[in-house]
């Protein structure tokens, strides 16, 4: 899961507030990522919209899925955080997966 070192990251503007980043989970991961998503997503808040999230994996039981999420998590907090020049730690408050 390594990250190819490229060009520094573009800088936001009103223009373009999203950040991609390619390669950034390997086809393992998205894989792994998926099959916890198939296996445990809920219906969500609207009709046709799945959705798999963090205290929803603890409390059912599967605690043992969110293994993959935590690494992951860390790592995209840390790319927003340089995206934005952040001179302060994120708080993340939603981790999960959603599919429309």
């Amino acid at each position: 899961m390594a990250i190819a070192a490229a060009s520094p990251p573009p800088t936001a503007t009103e223009d373009n507030v999203r950040l991609l980043l390619p390669g950034f989970l390997s086809p393992e991961t998205c894989k792994e990522l998926e099959f916890v998503h198939r296996s445990c997503g809920t219906a969500g808040y609207r009709p046709s919209v799945v959705s798999t999230s963090l205290p929803h994996l603890a409390a059912t039981g599967c605690g043992h899925l969110l293994l993959p999420f935590v690494p992951i998590r860390e790592r995209l907090r840390d790319a927003v955080e340089s995206f934005f020049s952040c001179h302060f730690d994120l708080f993340v408050e939603f981790t999960g997966l959603v599919r429309c």
